[in-house]
């Protein structure tokens, strides 16, 4: 067990849960993001928590890591929809082979039989652990049509066969729902099929927000063995891909990834390696890969078409404070804005061609999930002189720091700029820190 781990007298889900995590992240500075992370989950409905494909390799090797997570998951009251990887995802998938004997060498009956005491296995592990999980076999799909002979089919063929009754049902028992990717169709054929085709399925009719692949890799790596950590694919996806950096393997898990977010695309996919769930649901970071389609960010130079009130309950979300009432009576010189209302930049005239950036936020649900770069990105290619304040408590001040040119100190704020000469940015201090408060 790694140091990164809580002791396993600490992952009783007996224990105050809520505490527990948060005392573990706290440990290693990530406990504003645990606590963000645990408050978003638990307003969403259960069963759109996340999926979970576990590799049949995880499985093997490190069972009782992944046990612990899911027991300790259970302590949170959270409860992912888990999937049992089963060496059949042939070669188009997230999972990476590690060799081993497929299961498609065996005949239909040993490979039903081998699935079954896997997810026995993995359901009395999460139970000696502390947790609660229950095995659903076939019961999740039935097919109305013939079983197609090909088992890589598209996995939107499953979409509509899919009965969420035993996944609601364990979800109300308060248990882990632990899926055999076993299908019957209607010439009462059992067939075990591509379990990642099973999860994308369970994504596109669920819509989590998050699906996770635990392998033992943990993540997706370039040909030189670099860990591949984000992936926007509305920015980054075709540099990466023309970059030559990605083996077969690579690419194909890449490829695996586009065409789901096709079907989901407010998804968010994480590759990671058994032991580190926890770090993957409840850090902005993680510890293996991250994948999203991106978002789509607009502009405006007044108020006037926007929706003020999916403005105004952004601003008070992302920063936890009240909005004066009078903020959209004093116009910007121009605003971005995620099109969803996920995340805003206003930007206010100041001194010729210096601008003063009044807000960045992004709403607690979505911190963490790729809206601030495409905003940022967006506001410097339009702005090369801007300046602004932050509060010293401010969690993003490091990433502040890191974008401007210069930054000071003053009694009550950190004040940041870009592009600015020292005469320019002595005349201003003082008027950027004297601006009045509008989030109270």
């Amino acid at each position: 067990m790694t140091a990164e781990r809580p002791p396993l007298s600490a992952l009783s889900p007996k224990a105050k849960g809520y505490d527990l995590v948060i005392d573990f992240f706290s440990n290693i500075g990530l406990s504003r993001e645990a606590s963000m992370y645990l408050k978003m989950f638990r307003n969403i409905s259960p069963w759109k928590f996340a999926v979970v494909l576990i590799s049949a390799e995880s499985l093997r090797s490190s069972l009782k890591e992944v046990a612990l997570d899911l027991a300790y998951l259970c302590g949170l009251n959270l409860y992912p929809v888990i999937v049992l990887d089963n060496l059949y995802s042939g070669e188009r998938g997230l999972v990476r082979s590690q060799g081993g004997a497929p299961l498609r060498n065996y005949k239909t009956g040993q490979r039903i039989r081998r699935l079954s005491r896997t997810n026995s296995r993995l359901v009395s592990s999460i139970t000696a652990a502390g947790g609660r999980a229950m095995s659903i076999y076939t019961e999740l799909f039935g097919l109305n049509t013939p079983l197609p002979v090909d088992s890589g089919f598209d996995f939107r063929l499953l979409v509509d066969h899919i009965d969420l009754g035993p996944v609601k049902e364990a979800l109300r028992r308060k248990k882990i729902p632990v899926i055999s990717p076993v299908v019957m169709d209607t010439e009462g054929r059992t067939e075990v099929i591509n379990s990642e085709i099973v999860s994308n399925a369970l994504c596109s009719r669920i819509q989590p927000q998050k699906y996770i692949v635990v392998s033992e890799q943990g993540g997706i790596y370039d040909r030189q063995g670099g860990l591949i950590r984000n992936v926007i694919l509305s920015t980054d996806y075709r540099e990466l891909v023309d970059s030559g950096r990605l083996d077969e393997t690579a690419l194909r898990q890449m490829e695996a990834a586009v065409r789901l977010l096709r079907e989901v695309p407010d998804l968010t996919i994480q590759v990671a390696s058994a032991g580190k769930m926890l770090f993957e649901l409840f850090t902005v970071k993680g510890r293996g890969t991250y994948i999203r389609t991106g978002h789509s960010i607009l502009s405006a130079d007044s108020y006037d078409k926007l929706d003020l009130e999916s403005l105004r309950r952004l601003i008070e979300d992302g920063f936890a404070k009240t909005l004066v009432p009078d903020y959209f009576e004093e116009p910007p010189h121009r605003v971005f804005y995620e099109k969803n209302y996920h995340g805003l930049v206003v930007v206010k005239p100041l001194q010729g061609d210096i601008h003063y950036l009044d807000k960045f936020v992004v709403g607690r649900q979505w911190q963490g999930e790729g809206v601030g770069g495409p905003l940022w990105r967006e506001l410097t290619k339009h702005y090369d002189k801007l300046i602004w304040r932050a509060s010293p408590e401010n969690p993003i001040n490091r990433w502040y720091l890191e974008q401007a040119d210069g930054f000071q100190r003053t009694d009550q704020w950190n004040i940041y700029w870009i592009g600015l000469t020292p005469g320019q940015v002595g005349g201003l201090i003082s008027r950027v820190a004297d601006t009045r408060r509008t989030v109270v």
